[in-house]
């Protein structure tokens, strides 16, 4: 009986197997980075431009099951610059139609997926990712993001769609197994509508800042509206992260022939002085420049951007897909 087992379990896992649909994607891109404080290095001594590389291998299985569901998954596999070997992303698993999808793992929380915060990115690596409202002074990347290198905190989304319109709720499992200390799990809800050539968003998360026991795990709210008017793109993106401040992103592009040239500014209030460690030392306005020209079946990419501690970067660069 054992050995019938262990034959009839072998011939299932083939036929699984065989049946998957499983396939390859990736990117690659290459250049050099520009940063006028040496932040690259301890060191003083340190050059203040560097070589920059990354290739990335997205592995994704899909299918559906009699009733009609699709589901599938996705791991990633990157390399950047200076690296002895890759990393391999936590994986994210998702089960769904064209209404209702539900995702677990290393994925976007609620916001993240709803909002439009990453229109205004400049250059070939998005140098400071100062265009994004959610950014604020040194309270970065607070909200659940897919991690390429890591784990999100295993975020449980759920999304329904309905016409242009689209709800996400999501929490994650970080509250329990951080180790860090912080007790509260990023608990959020976000909505669109999309019209046309138009998108408006909104979304709270509560416990937005939950990465660390001693970021007091602050709510946020956000909004965003992008859209298209022939050749201009325009997007504005406004954060409110409780206890630290407010930011407001306005950005543009305009494509002409085979090239794009997008630029943002950026402005942050702090609700009291240094909380969000700009204080009198930095700079409350943050901008950028950047363009992308099509070579076709490539892109060239360059920009220069400055944050709110006046620290000036620039990039330029080609990137790929395949």
């Amino acid at each position: 009986m054992k050995k019938v087992l262990l034959v009839t379990t072998a011939l299932v896992a083939t036929a699984s197997a065989a049946a998957a649909d499983v396939s390859l994607s990736g990117s690659g891109r290459f250049g050099i980075v520009y940063n006028n404080q040496k932040a690259f290095g301890v060191s003083g001594t340190n050059a203040k431009t560097k070589i920059e590389k990354r290739m990335t291998i997205n592995i994704d299985g899909s299918g559906s099951t009699d009733g009609g569901l699709d589901f599938g998954g996705r791991i990633r596999l990157r390399s950047d610059e200076g690296d002895v070997a890759g990393a391999t992303s936590s994986a994210n698993i998702w089960m769904g139609n064209d209404m209702f999808r539900i995702t677990v793992g290393n994925t976007d929380g609620a916001l993240v997926n709803r909002i439009a915060y990453f229109d205004g990115s400049v250059g070939l690596t998005g140098l400071h990712d100062a265009d994004n409202s959610f950014n604020i002074g040194t309270s970065q990347f607070v909200l659940n993001t897919y991690s390429s290198r890591g784990n999100a905190g295993d975020v449980v989304r759920l999304d329904f769609n309905v016409g242009g319109f689209g709800v996400s709720l999501s929490t994650d499992t970080t509250g329990a197994f951080n180790a860090s200390g912080a007790t509260g799990s990023e608990d959020s809800i976000a909505a669109s509508y999309n019209f046309g050539d138009w998108t408006v968003a909104g979304g709270y998360a509560k416990n937005a800042n939950n990465s660390a026991a001693s970021a007091g795990e602050q709510d946020l709210w956000s909004a965003s509206i992008s859209g298209q008017i022939a050749d201009f793109g325009v997007n504005v993106n406004y954060s409110d992260l409780e206890t630290v401040g407010t930011k407001a992103v306005l950005s543009g592009s305009y494509t002409f022939d085979a090239t794009t040239v997008t630029a943002f500014v950026a402005k942050t209030s702090e609700d009291t002085l240094g909380s969000a460690g700009i204080g009198a030392a930095g700079s409350e306005t943050e901008y950028g420049l950047g363009f992308t020209h099509n070579l076709g079946g490539a892109t060239l990419a360059g920009g220069i951007s400055r944050d709110y501690t006046e620290n000036t970067m620039a990039d330029l660069g080609v990137r790929f897909s395949f």
